[in-house]
């Protein structure tokens, strides 16, 4: 009997310690690039000016990405095979909350205007939508498999793009419904809202021996088909600063700089098998999967000076600094 109470015991403070635990902190004034990699589940993070290691969260989870507060200090972490998503504090480490969503989680979006969070689900099929503090507040049907999110500057609507059924949907987030449909191709992945020259930027993937070489270039107001720019292979994931506008092709490691009138200026090639791109303080950040770098560009002459090592399969890039704190200009993925 006096065995069994110590077992249980042991067992109670053995649970006290785990819920207890904390990852590593973050400091409020460290301004941080967050990588989200997915082949061994971790989170690293950087200090964005001296390019050191802050600190590396071994989740050991299959998260695929994440999302950032307006608060700066609360990150949202996600995977597809997760029946719920994250909210962790990284000033602290600790585990604020946990929203039971379902598995399907594929992508996040925090709105402009700081009053809710997107969800992208793919078993639903749906955008779901849910205020800051977990509870969901709203679900809208699109296509088959949503998987892109892009939203104008004021949060108001929504630009969904569809892996699968070749349509991207327009959604008026107040009246929580679609407004306009139009077509795009098929594996189209990644885009960028240029709402000045009133133009959304579409890439693609392809399928097999399929490869998507081109961007899609379409008319916010119409939906039509502007002009296609040649990127292969595979444009994936785009980012827009006064120096120009940037594209990443992941199937030929190109980064591509174009001026903001359209015209090719440069390119580079960069890493091994590049799945995303972010940009801030005039440098682009490369997440080179399967060397488990990050490529650190100077925007203006678009060489590379730096490679700042990952954990495993770097996936998704965030920004928690104070010009862009929770903001990407490339897709959520």
């Amino acid at each position: 009997m006096r065995l069994v109470c110590a077992l249980i015991v042991s067992f109670c403070v053995l649970l006290a310690g785990c819920e207890s635990e904390t990852l590593p902190s973050i400091s409020r004034q460290i301004e941080t690039l967050i990588s989200v990699n997915v082949k061994d589940g971790s989170v690293t993070f950087f200090d964005l000016y001296k390019g050191t290691t802050v600190a590396q969260w071994n989740l050991k989870q299959p998260v695929k990405g994440g999302a950032l507060f307006p608060d700066g200090n609360t990150l949202l972490l996600y995977g597809d095979e997760l029946d719920r998503v994250y909210a962790y504090d990284v000033v602290t480490g600790k585990l604020k909350n946990e929203w039971k969503t379902g598995k399907g989680i594929v992508s996040a979006l925090v709105s402009n205007d700081g009053n809710r969070i997107f969800l992208a689900d793919g078993r639903r099929k749906a955008i779901r939508m849910f205020q800051m503090n977990g509870k969901e507040s709203g679900e809208i049907k699109v296509g088959s498999q949503p998987l892109t999110l892009l939203q104008n500057r004021t949060g108001t609507r929504l630009y969904v793009i569809d892996f699968y059924d070749e349509k991207a949907y327009v959604i008026d987030v107040d009246k929580r419904q679609v407004m306009d449909t139009f077509s795009v191709p098929k594996f189209a992945f990644g885009g960028l809202l240029r709402e000045h020259e009133q133009e959304l930027w579409v890439g693609g993937h392809g399928s097999g021996s399929t490869v998507e070489t081109k961007i899609h270039v379409y008319s916010l107001k119409t939906g039509k088909l502007l002009k296609l720019i040649d990127a292969p292979d595979m444009p994936v994931s785009f980012v827009e600063t006064n120096e120009g506008v940037f594209g990443l092709s992941h199937g030929s490691n190109m980064v591509r700089k174009w001026s903001k009138s359209g015209q090719q200026e440069a390119s580079l090639t960069v890493g091994a098998n590049p799945f995303t791109m972010i940009g801030a303080n005039g440098r682009l950040y490369v997440a080179s999967y399967d060397s488990d770098e990050i490529y650190v560009i100077d925007e203006r002459t678009l060489r590379i000076v730096a490679r700042w090592k990952t954990g495993k399969g770097p996936f998704q890039l965030l920004i928690r600094g104070e010009d862009v704190l929770g903001k990407e200009n490339s897709v959520n993925r």
